[in-house]
């Protein structure tokens, strides 16, 4: 910093790291960190940034969005509040969901999307209306007070107390005297705990945001290399780096629908057979395992825990790793013995700050630039909009491109019954589309069925007259695969001159920012 200080040069620098060095500042400062030194120059380097440095920020709308923020924690690493009750209770309460989730579909065909897989998973759920979400809830709500999770029973209260909890675990406004009556009867035991974590599943909407307002793989999703838990995805496939969820139990919940839906690795899942067969009583845990499975599914040989055989390559092959990969009472298992007692943890305390700490006041201007001004009024109060005179007519120009004669053409793509349609069965109508279509824009991650090069290549299969399929890969480069089954890199192929004979996969992460020049007369979906 004292040379580029002396020789007036620019710092490139994420925006990461101004929060972090503004964090850092506060942090030397505390009694429980104290360090006169460090804490004095940090203070100093802050000052003098603060009176003299200019900041230019690239794509403003991003970096300053208010939910983009930097968490410092403090203090020694504990278990979450209430473990593994904080855990166990939500597993099941997902159970539940489970059983309501797929008769619910019958009365809300268009308010349910409801994708079932193997037997004993978790369907993929999503809620796409409000009166399924709510009478999901009202059925949760209504099994937990008829005693259905393990551990809570309320059949010893009177009936006026058990209205008192029905209302609290359910409705997010509750009167005082209601909620005293509760916390009275409860706050000796563990019973209080159990309430107040139903109350934010259920009441406050942790289980409707998980459901409705997130999808997995792309709104959230694992990301192994970092973390057992599940993270937030910024698009179709892609983590966003360094991210966390900042509320314990959405990380909770949306860490066992990562795992229902993707199913357990068979690394993960021979980790859970040593464990049950390490037990005192491994019978006992393995009847759950097998609970949900049909009887005829189940070969006679794995009925019992006795019959299991891991050594045996035909069997782990064969039978064990299809049987029980997605087995929800085996993932729940894995998440409650591995993942959650070594990853779900909290700290006492902790120092934050935003986006909005970059465009704090001070003496020199700061300037951003965005291509776009659409959240013009969710700025930080001390940034404004200022919108070049040239650029004035960007918005217009894209809504009259929008408009034009050949995009005036809406074809709905789900079934007569609603239904979504699957990736495979999509590129079958895309396929037949006069005149044909050879880019797929993938703006709302609907292929999620198939990762980027797998559909490149299904598509390929179905498009006899292409030569080549054009997708990105998980580094983010574009890549073709050709009919002879070899896959290279764009610029170093002659496919690169011969885009007319190719057909072009854009996923949700790359329909923005991507620069490719179509043939005239390209058509895209």
């Amino acid at each position: 910093m004292l040379e580029c200080k002396q020789e007036g040069g620019i710092f490139v620098v994420q925006p990461d790291h101004v929060l972090s060095l503004k964090l850092m500042s506060v942090e030397k400062q505390l009694p429980v960190v104290e360090d006169g030194e460090v804490a004095k120059k940090l203070l100093e380097c802050q000052r003098w940034l603060h009176s003299h440095a200019r900041d230019l920020l690239d794509e403003s709308d991003e970096i300053l969005h208010v939910r983009y923020q930097l968490v410092y924690t403090i203090g020694p690493q504990n278990h979450l509040e209430g473990f593994p009750e904080r855990w166990t209770i939500t597993q099941q309460v997902l159970g539940l969901v489970r059983k309501h989730a797929i008769f619910l579909r019958g009365n809300h065909s268009l308010g349910l999307e409801i994708e079932s897989g193997p037997p004993g998973s978790f369907p993929r759920t999503r809620i796409l209306q409000d009166s399924a979400g709510q009478e999901l809830i009202s059925r949760v709500t209504q099994d937990v007070m008829d005693g259905l999770l393990p551990n809570f029973r309320l059949g010893q209260f009177c009936s006026e107390l058990r209205d008192a909890i029905h209302s609290f675990i359910s409705c997010k406004d509750n009167t005082t005297s209601n909620i005293q009556m509760v916390k009275d009867n409860s706050q000796q035991g563990p019973l209080w705990g159990r309430l107040l974590l139903l109350r934010g599943l259920l009441a406050s909407g942790i289980l409707l945001f998980a459901l409705k307002e997130r999808r997995c793989r792309v709104d959230y999703g694992l990301a192994p290399s970092r973390t057992m838990l599940a993270v937030p995805y910024r698009a179709k496939d892609v983590p966003a780096p360094r991210a966390e969820f900042g509320h314990p139990d959405v990380a909770v919940v949306l860490t066992c629908l990562s795992y229902y839906h993707s199913g357990l690795t068979e690394e993960q899942l021979m980790a859970c057979f040593e464990i049950l067969l390490r037990q005192d009583n491994p019978a006992l845990e393995y009847e759950s395992w097998i609970h949900d499975l049909p009887f005829e599914e189940v070969p006679v040989i794995l009925r019992t825990v006795s019959g299991i055989n891991v050594k045996s390559s035909e069997q782990w092959k064969d039978r064990l790793v299809p049987l029980f990969r997605s087995n929800k009472a085996v993932v729940d298992f894995y998440l409650s013995r591995v993942v959650f007692p070594n990853e779900a943890k909290e700290f006492p305390e902790k120092l934050s700050c935003s986006g909005w700490d970059l465009a704090e006041r001070r003496e020199q201007v700061t300037t951003g630039f965005s291509g776009t001004n659409d959240g013009r009024y969710l700025l930080p109060t001390s940034i404004t909009q200022r919108d070049p005179d040239h650029q004035r007519s960007t918005n217009a120009k894209v809504l009259a491109y929008l408009l034009q004669p050949e995009n005036n053409q809406y074809e709905c793509t789900t079934w007569p019954d609603g239904r979504r349609r699957r990736a495979e069965e999509f590129l079958e109508l895309l396929v037949s589309q006069t005149p044909e279509i050879r880019v797929l824009l993938d703006v709302g991650a609907q292929m999620l069925e198939l990762r980027n090069s797998a559909l490149a290549k299904r598509w390929l299969e179905a498009k006899q007259d292409a030569q080549a399929a054009i997708y990105f890969d998980h580094d983010d480069e574009l890549m073709v695969y050709t009919r002879d089954g070899i896959t290279r890199p764009l610029v170093s192929s002659p496919f690169a001159q011969q885009l007319d004979k190719c057909v072009v996969y854009l996923d949700d992460a790359h329909t923005r920012g991507t620069d490719i020049k179509f043939p005239l007369g390209f058509r895209a979906a």
